[in-house]
């Protein structure tokens, strides 16, 4: 059984986690610190100012343009600071780096040596955003160790929820979230949704009731052969397989409002495995109802 990249990062000492100062990063934060107490861990705070004098310089001459920079925290180092204290109240041992640039790219950068890297769903506001482009889709797609996405909201105490597909690279994000779920004490649900294709027509073909409920035999049978051997390896880990007939993004977005985390991979079967982040991640990344970790797949 192949050992997930995942699982192999926890080898490195350091999480590093993205913090500007707003709401969602204090979410990340908070969960970041969590995290690397109960993995001994120590924590690598990223505070990057974006660099945002071109945009302003060219607003000037646009006549009700933002200036982007008045949205940005006015001292980075005060807000690393302050990010500091909360790890230093907590006893978990803290550094920060601080620069100007793109925090997406300073963040795909860090996680090279990181044994994961967290960040808040969103940063200082949709002007922001708007210019500096998504930097939870561009982490999650660049990043070399496991990213999560932290939310304030979810249940503390609910599973872990893992989508698999009977795809390989399932294989990676189901064994960091065995390894996630024991080292917490939290329970495991395995989620896997499938479709049967419904071709359109004059009449529209639907599939007679043999095929659906061959295939769905066939679907569990994928679901619970994903499990194999893993169940030897975490005997203290709770596990429940849900298999459901729809699409995999609305089906992990509302599993994860009963989740304390939902982990997925980047990427799987079907029309969009050739891309960096899939379908699916992206939705989850976009709508999930509490926090998220995507595992990118390598080959060999």
């Amino acid at each position: 059984m192949a050992v997930p990249e995942g699982v192999l990062a926890m080898a490195r000492t350091e999480l590093v986690v993205g913090y500007d100062g707003s709401p969602d990063a204090r979410a990340a934060l908070d969960w970041a610190v969590r995290e690397a107490s109960a993995r001994h861990l120590a924590l690598r705070i990223v505070h990057v100012e974006p660099d945002l004098s071109g945009w302003d310089a060219a607003a000037a001459t646009m006549a009700g343009a933002p200036v982007l920079t008045a949205a940005l925290p006015e001292d980075g180092g005060t807000v690393a600071e302050a990010a500091l204290q909360v790890a230093a109240d907590a006893g978990v041992p803290a550094r920060s780096v601080q620069a100007t640039g793109a925090p997406a790219a300073m963040l795909a950068e860090e996680s090279r040596t990181a044994a994961m890297v967290v960040i808040g769903s969103r940063g200082h506001g949709a002007a922001s955003s708007a210019v500096l482009g998504s930097t939870v889709s561009h982490v999650a797609s660049h990043a070399h160790c496991p990213v999560v996405v932290a939310q304030a909201q979810g249940v503390a105490d609910g599973p872990v929820v893992v989508g698999v597909d009977g795809s390989p690279e399932s294989e990676e994000p189901l064994g960091w979230a065995f390894e996630h779920a024991s080292r917490h004490g939290l329970a495991l649900e395995v989620l896997h949704a499938y479709t049967i294709p419904v071709y359109p027509g004059v009449v529209p073909y639907v599939p007679p009731v043999e095929i659906t409920e061959a295939t769905e035999q066939f679907e569990q049978r994928i679901a619970h052969e994903a499990l194999a051997g893993w169940g030897e390896r975490y005997p203290d880990v709770p596990v429940t397989v849900t298999v459901l007939h729809g699409r995999p993004a609305p089906a992990l977005i509302e599993a994860s409002a009963r989740a304390s985390l939902t982990v997925v991979g980047s990427r799987g079967r079907g029309a969009f495995l050739g891309m960096l982040l899939g379908s699916t991640s992206q939705s989850l990344l976009h709508h999930a109802k509490g926090s998220v970790v995507v595992l990118r797949h390598r080959k060999g």
